[in-house]
């Protein structure tokens, strides 16, 4: 029943807001676009996630900005993000690992975290010079910052004690 109320008031509503504003009744005369939610126990589920609306061409978008381009490292884009983690696999073998091999250029969510024993930092170095370098992190810990990543090969690695050398470092490629 209150639905049929619900869709009753909506009629009304729209009729009168067509009667009394032209702008109004050319908007109501164009066909809307296709757009249906989950009703029932998922809705609230639903609700948390974005509800994809359907374009005119087919696609699906999910509330993204107007004007904003699908051009990698375009300001309006959000920062890509990366996690390492640093692992301790025996005394004498230490690894950290990427959560992916390879990033676009530009604003980059780096975050560290101490999967191991040990306190870790993490440095980023590009071309022999560090570019980015992180406070040291007590073991069960993470944090993370925003880094601006130019193209190129990167090393991250560990510059604590004789970790880089027992394994603690890795290679990113930023396109």
């Amino acid at each position: 029943m209150r639905r049929a109320l619900g869709g009753f008031l909506a009629l009304i509503l729209a009729a009168g807001a067509i009667g009394t504003s032209p702008t109004a009744a050319s908007a109501a005369s164009k066909p809307a676009a296709k757009h249906s939610c989950k009703k029932g126990k998922k809705a609230r589920q639903h609700r948390k996630k974005r509800c994809r609306k359907k374009k005119s061409n087919g696609t699906t978008t999910t509330g993204e900005k107007p004007g904003s381009t699908d051009k990698p490292g375009d300001p309006t884009d959000p920062p890509g993000r990366l996690l390492a983690t640093e692992l301790e696999i025996s005394a004498t073998q230490l690894r950290l690992q990427l959560s992916r091999a390879s990033v676009t250029a530009g604003p980059t969510i780096v975050q560290q975290y101490n999967a191991g024993s040990d306190p870790h930092n993490l440095i980023l170095e590009r071309q022999g010079t560090v570019a980015f370098s992180y406070p040291t992190l007590d073991p069960g810990l993470n944090q993370s910052q925003t880094v601006n990543l130019a193209r190129g090969t990167w090393t991250l690695y560990c510059s604590l004690l004789d970790h880089k050398s027992l394994g603690m470092q890795a290679t990113l490629t930023v396109n």
